[in-house]
């Protein structure tokens, strides 16, 4: 049986960089900024195409978890109803729900938001700043099973159910 990791933080925390240098090549990686960019042209909104954004995010997902991968969903996942949004839409149920929380300073994801200037993957610093103090906290309540949280300079730390959260 598979199991799914829910890569959490905001805009320039570190999300993908993580991911890519984590995972093996027996597991799969879906980002929906990447299956977004592939569908959305450079002039439409970004949020122009979600619904099929999604729908492409969770088939990607879904076909990867058939195949028995290991798969990382890469997107914000801010808050519980993103998780569950995701959760309940993917139709292959996992061994394990993971969640990778990359916990950034906001003034750290500022500055490297800034280095993709220019770019489709800019995010304006007031949005960064919104989510960032919007983030809801991963909870076992939702099916976690485990929730890694990764933060500059510190090891790993994994929140098992048992020991309770922090």
């Amino acid at each position: 049986m598979a199991k799914l990791f829910l890569m959490c933080g905001i805009p320039g925390s570190g999300k993908t960089t993580w991911a890519l240098k984590h995972i093996s090549p027996l597991e799969k990686y879906v980002s929906r900024d990447e299956v977004r960019f592939s569908m959305v042209t450079e002039n439409e909104e970004y949020f122009s195409k979600e619904k099929e954004v999604f729908k492409k995010f969770t088939d990607l997902i879904n076909t990867y978890l058939d195949a028995g991968f290991n798969v990382y969903a890469d997107a914000t996942h801010l808050n519980q109803a993103s998780r569950n949004k995701l959760l309940r839409a993917i139709s292959t149920k996992p061994e394990e729900i993971n969640v990778i929380w990359i916990k950034t300073p906001l003034e750290e994801a500022l500055k490297r938001n800034e280095n993709r200037k220019g770019t489709r993957a800019y995010v304006p610093h007031s949005v960064i700043r919104r989510m960032y103090y919007s983030i809801e906290t991963p909870s076992f309540e939702e099916g976690i099973n485990k929730i890694y949280i990764v933060e500059d300079g510190k090891p790993i730390h994994i929140i098992y159910p048992w020991e309770g959260e922090n």
